[in-house]
């Protein structure tokens, strides 16, 4: 074997460089062989292919050209490249990574040989892809093509099989513990404890069943869907979940290889994750206001933690990097499954960020209202789910026969577009551009399926005390024809509706529809709440002065709602469900204010 011929290095990429360097003049190869301290023949030979530089030669010749050392490489190879061919390319000897990192030899010579690190060596693997210049996802392409990651790949691969097949049946409802021979085998396999690994398979096994539960949901919609369209839909949904379904089990294996790599220790995970959740506001916090300790922070990798120094004697500021916000949304649910006390202090932090409110306010808030409102389009339904641009391209052929000018940026919103007219259109015009909307609307509205939690609520609510309307800047017809669907499921001659005003200029946030429906019900403002999920419905109950409950299903829709003046968001409708329901069943004792003011029927 020539020398260093394991080194995937390619010469016409280095005759390449040799051209365009010295601010484009290019060397000679005898220039460049006087330059790096090597003979012209030695030049030669590398560029021709007969010989490739060792990783010390390499770095003299990138240094001088002024290039990468993966630019003197062959790109159509790297990604079979193993982790000490990425090594040798980037021009490091295995003596040059331990003398760059805190790592001892042995350490790091049994990741580039088994792909494998301990459990203290977490901060390994960023380490080195920062010390190749590559991120954390490349450099496990080359972790994953070591021979010993391959043949531990596939010793895994059937006794996970066997896990699957053993606790994935009907009714099964068990999940694998530490004592499983299949678990056992492979701890032993992963160099990690049995109950690290029975943990994580009983997260991944809830996975899969319940991604089996919904591809036996769109089959049986895609045998017995009541139209042509609707079967073919849950068919295509169908083969689309079983795709899901078989790179889910097939991927497993190589996931858990890659997570022993780098899971970070139960302080480490708990700071790390504690910045994930102000991510999004792109704060800088110190450990204090993140109510941790100044080590558990400090000991997150470099890699997934941007820090800023701090005056003398003060702590310093941290801020999650990008590759930090993937390994938290990669495996979070991992996380979770090791570590559920952690798991439930973020679920708290999580909430008291948002602004989410616990059970027992909601069952005030509910227990004194008079009249519930709802927003209509984003919360009970989708109206314009699958036809939102068509509606609005509809509109705009209507306004440019009127003509009247959308400008050049045209609302993708129906309901939008025609409030962006309103200051250009005539009465007359208006009325035209409202009758077409209302047509679109009413249609949509009739094929439209509520929301998830919508008909529980529905029918906690009508068989209880409130008044119950329906505030929306979209049609009275479109809502009528939507709760006329739910019937008998849904009691929906208890939902007045407040539809869109003759004057657009009244929809919200202006809070005409509000007040009016409050006036209606026969309801004090004071005691009326409004339900919504949108920076419009929050800002017409303030100016209203009602109460106000945001529905916020992600953390950035309710910091959305929050900074819009909404003191109150919930998850999902299934937590107002659960109280309403204790409401109805279990009477809260009322206050003197609730003992004089009129009930509802």
């Amino acid at each position: 074997m020539t020398r260093g011929a394991q080194t995937p290095f390619d010469g016409p990429s280095l005759r390449r460089a040799r051209a365009c360097a010295n601010q484009g003049r290019g060397f000679s190869a005898e220039e460049l062989a006087r330059r790096v301290k090597a003979t012209k023949a030695q030049i030669l030979a590398y560029e021709n292919g007969r010989y490739s530089p060792d990783p010390p030669r390499i770095r003299e010749l990138t240094r001088v050209l002024g290039v990468s050392p993966l630019d003197l490489t062959d790109r159509d190879s790297k990604q079979l490249w193993t982790l000490a061919e990425l090594r040798r390319a980037s021009g490091f000897r295995v003596v040059d990574v331990v003398a760059e990192l805190p790592v001892s030899y042995t350490n790091y010579r049994r990741l580039e040989n088994e792909g494998l690190v301990t459990p203290r060596s977490y901060a390994l693997v960023p380490a080195v892809a920062d010390l190749f210049g590559i991120p954390v996802a490349g450099l496990e392409t080359h972790l994953a093509n070591i021979p010993a990651s391959k043949e531990r790949v596939a010793q895994a691969r059937p006794l996970l099989t066997i896990v699957q097949e053993g606790y994935v049946v009907p009714g099964g409802l068990a999940l694998p513990g530490p004592d499983d021979s299949s678990v056992q085998r492979l701890a032993e396999i992963f160099c990690r404890p049995p109950l690290t690994l029975a943990r994580l398979l009983g997260q991944e096994i809830g996975r899969i069943r319940f991604a089996k539960r919904r591809l036996a949901g769109y089959e049986a919609t895609a045998h017995y869907g009541a139209s042509a369209d609707e079967q073919a839909a849950a068919h295509r949904a169908a083969e689309a979940e079983r795709r899901r379904l078989a790179h889910l089990t097939a991927s497993l294996p190589g996931r858990l290889d890659a997570f022993f790599r780098c899971a970070l220790p139960r302080d480490s995970w708990r700071a790390l994750a504690l910045l994930h959740l102000v991510g999004r506001f792109g704060l800088w916090l110190s450990p204090a206001q993140l109510q941790e300790s100044e080590a558990s922070v400090l000991s997150i990798p470099s890699s997934m933690c941007r820090s800023l120094p701090s005056p003398e004697g003060a702590s310093g500021l941290h801020q999650i990097s990008d590759e930090g916000d993937d390994h938290c949304q990669t495996y979070r649910a991992w996380y979770d499954a090791l570590h559920p006390g952690v798991s439930r202090l973020l679920h708290q932090r999580e909430s008291q960020l948002s602004g989410h409110v616990p059970a027992r306010e909601l069952r005030e808030y509910f227990a004194s209202a008079h009249a519930v409102l709802f927003s209509f389009d984003g919360l009970l339904c989708r109206l314009f789910a699958t036809n939102v641009e068509a509606v609005s391209q509809s509109l705009v052929h209507e306004a440019h026969s009127l003509r009247l000018s959308t400008g050049a940026r045209t609302p993708t919103d129906p309901v939008g577009l025609l409030r962006a007219l309103l200051t250009s259109a005539s009465p007359s015009q208006i009325r035209r551009l409202d009758h077409t909307l209302t047509a679109h609307e009413t249609e949509a509205a009739r094929q439209a399926t509520p929301l998830p939690g919508v008909l529980q609520l529905f029918r906690v609510l009508t068989a209880g005390r409130w008044q119950l309307g329906v505030v929306t800047d979209h049609s009275t017809n479109s809502v009528e024809a939507f709760l006329d669907d739910l019937a008998p499921l849904v009691d929906s001659q208890r939902l007045s509706v407040f539809g869109r005003p003759q004057d657009p200029r009244l929809m919200k946030p202006n809070p005409h529809g509000v007040a009016l429906a409050s006036a209606s019900l026969g309801s004090s403002r004071d005691r009326t709440l409004l339900l919504g999920e949108s920076v419009a419905d929050a800002l017409a109950a303030q100016a209203a002065g009602v109460r106000f409950i945001g529905v916020a299903s992600t953390p950035d829709q309710a910091m959305m709602l929050k900074r819009a003046g909404a003191k109150t968001t919930v998850r999902s409708l299934r937590e107002i469900t659960a109280v309403v329901r204790s409401l109805t069943t279990y009477p809260a004792r009322s206050s003197r204010q609730d003992r004089t003011a009129p009930s509802g029927p």
